[in-house]
């Protein structure tokens, strides 16, 4: 047995049946009852709403027709029920199945103030940040004199640079020819990344290359990397993996653990 088959059916089945109910309750209650414009029949169409099917008017059956029980005065919705006029005393409608009525212009109304008490919170919070803005900052002109050996420090990172670096370095850098190289001159024993002869004739140059190629050989586990000092040391990594891809899983190093970046 498919219990919850089952219990989906029978919520189809009830739901089909309060449907029917619903229908035949409102034909009922508004059997009797005439459009007070045109004296044309009334069908439900809503919670507290009933239209006329010959002039098509929609009115709340219970503020039409209904009366207050304890003095004779006329229903009116407030919010959520239905209250005299006269006297005040809620009045239960007999024109309503099993729904809640809501007085749309309340809540109309109690919408545009949530979005006025929204629309002034956001400009006072505005306010609030123009008000806490500092002043300007007055800042003059960077004097480089103004620190002692500024200007030669920065010459000299910056001095025999060749300005087509960039584009050289994109044409002439082979990764694999750099990675042979640089496991072709360490062994055991430690090597300074400076120790390695260069490939390039330029030694700014091959250095940043030797460099590089030395953080993805550190990836892939083909050697060991660290600072000391101003030096990068490099050894061969104590297991040192049998068929270990180099140049193909090092493209898309994202770091190198151990190595001093």
């Amino acid at each position: 047995m498919n219990i919850r088959a089952l219990a989906f059916d029978m919520n189809e089945a009830v739901d089909a049946f309060v449907q029917k109910a619903r229908g035949f309750f409102y034909r009922v209650v508004l059997f009797g009852y005439r459009c007070p414009g045109c004296n044309g029949s009334l069908h439900a169409v809503g919670e507290g709403k009933c239209r006329c099917g010959s002039c098509g008017r929609e009115l709340d059956p219970t503020v039409v027709f209904q009366q207050c029980v304890q003095c004779g005065g006329a229903p009116v919705l407030r919010v959520r029920r239905y209250q005299c006029t006269d006297c005040g005393s809620d009045i239960r409608s007999r024109f309503l199945f099993d729904g809640l009525v809501f007085d749309p212009e309340y809540f109309r109304q109690k919408m545009a103030e949530s979005r006025q008490h929204k629309s002034e919170q956001r400009e006072r919070v505005r306010q609030m940040l123009v008000e806490s803005r500092s002043d300007t900052l007055p800042l003059g002109a960077a004097d480089l004199d103004s620190v002692p050996g500024l200007i030669d420090a920065l010459n000299g990172l910056t001095g025999g640079l060749d300005e087509r670096i960039i584009a050289e370095s994109r044409e002439g850098f082979d990764l694999n020819r750099y990675e042979a190289h640089i496991q072709a001159h360490i062994g055991d024993s430690p090597v300074s990344l400076a120790e390695i002869p260069p490939l390039s004739a330029k030694p700014r140059k091959d250095l940043i290359w030797r460099f590089i190629a030395v953080i993805f050989l550190a990836h892939a586990g083909v050697v060991d990397a660290w600072q000391e000092g101003v030096n990068v040391m490099v050894i061969k990594h104590e297991t040192d993996r049998e068929g270990c891809g180099i140049s193909e899983p090092s493209a898309t190093a994202d770091g190198v653990e151990g190595l001093v970046g």
